[in-house]
């Protein structure tokens, strides 16, 4: 070998080790990153929302006398990153106006009455839903029972609050209902 030749070997071993040191922090580095992310904080996130709402005018003989307002289903959704814990509560409250809830096939518990329900709600997967019927249909608003109570009570709000989950920021829907003379 030549003295040139082997003084450039030295250049390029010094340079690997040079390179290799550089390296070294580097890989741990791009290790570390992702037990970082990994300290992702799992949570419940439930979260109500009531349909509608379902406007209905009443045109008796052309003349416009009254619009109902009403909901038809509350859905509680999964939004966090963990299933629910099957403990967790939704309230419904109103002023009584004769709704049927039906719960039936949902696992969900339910005690109050009319204007004030209180539901147990089952096991939520993240990314899915649970749908109560509120029972509020256009055919049932037809009825002359129901359309008493409504106008009795006036326009009210129906208002659902989800207790029990870990983020508390976005547990309450509202919406209008009820009946409005026109």
């Amino acid at each position: 070998m030549s003295k040139d030749n082997e003084s450039n070997v030295g250049i390029a071993r010094r340079s690997v080790v040079k390179g290799a040191a550089w390296a070294a922090p580097v890989v741990a580095a791009a290790v570390a990153i992702p037990s970082v992310s990994a300290s992702v904080v799992e949570t419940v996130d439930l979260t109500p929302a009531l349909s509608g709402p379902i406007n209905l005018s009443l045109n008796p003989l052309g003349v416009p006398v009254a619009r109902i307002t009403a909901l038809n289903t509350l859905t509680i959704t999964n939004i966090g990153t963990v299933a629910s814990t099957g403990t967790e509560t939704a309230t419904l409250v109103y002023d009584p106006s004769l709704l049927t809830i039906n719960t039936l096939g949902l696992g969900v518990a339910v005690a109050g009455s009319d204007g004030n329900w209180i539901f147990t709600l089952p096991v939520i997967q993240p990314g899915e839903s649970l749908t109560i019927n509120l029972g509020t249909t256009l055919d049932s608003l037809l009825n002359l029972n129901v359309l008493t109570a409504l106008i009795a009570g006036g326009a009210q709000t129906m208002t659902s609050t989800v207790s029990g989950d870990a983020v508390t920021d976005n547990n309450t829907a509202s919406e209008i209902v009820g009946i409005s003379l026109l």
